[in-house]
């Protein structure tokens, strides 16, 4: 997922800075010009370390998790059906950080993208919020960790809707199969 989930980031960076700078500017009342700089500069910084970050303990966990289920035999008592809705839903999380071209449908890379930008979120605004507020990049009088977790949470959304409609558009749309 990461070559599918990296370049949609990287075409949406420009507007995720302008979301977070136009939020955090009235919000802490800080001047355009250092607003700019300092989001651009820290959503630079979590994009080119945090993502893939973010993504390598997504991995590492994936790996983990399915070891654990297969060493304690746990999955011979799930009840689920190999191809039911629900398997192939858990599978696209669980599997997000890793898939493979195993589902005949496009909707799990879409599922595999949002389920990828949650632990980025956590470790992008964590970051963000440590070098704007404690490292003063905002020059802001104003106590700022919150805020920028608040913009942080607008910018996501705003990569999970317009990722997803990149992707899907990307992979060629929806098309329904013809009974």
């Amino acid at each position: 997922m990461l070559p599918v989930a990296y370049p949609v980031l990287f075409i949406y960076l420009i507007p995720v800075i302008a979301i977070e700078s136009i939020y955090l500017r009235f919000r802490l009342h800080t001047r355009w010009r250092n607003t700019i700089l300092a989001t651009a500069g820290a959503n630079a910084l979590t994009m080119l370390v945090g993502f893939p970050l973010a993504w390598v303990i997504c991995f590492v966990a994936e790996l983990a998790l399915g070891y654990a289920i297969n060493a304690s035999g746990i999955s011979a008592h799930i009840p689920l059906a190999a191809n039911s809705p629900i398997w192939e839903l858990l599978g696209a999380v669980l599997g997000a950080p890793w898939m493979g071209p195993v589902f005949p449908d496009r909707w799990p890379i879409l599922v595999a993208f949002v389920a990828l930008l949650i632990p980025s979120f956590l470790l992008s605004a964590f970051v963000e919020a440590r070098l704007l507020d404690r490292r003063g990049w905002l020059d802001s009088e104003l106590k700022s960790s919150r805020a920028v977790w608040q913009a942080n949470v607008l910018s996501y959304l705003f990569l999970a809707v317009a990722g997803c409609f990149l992707l899907w558009l990307w992979l060629g749309g929806f098309h329904p199969t013809k009974s």
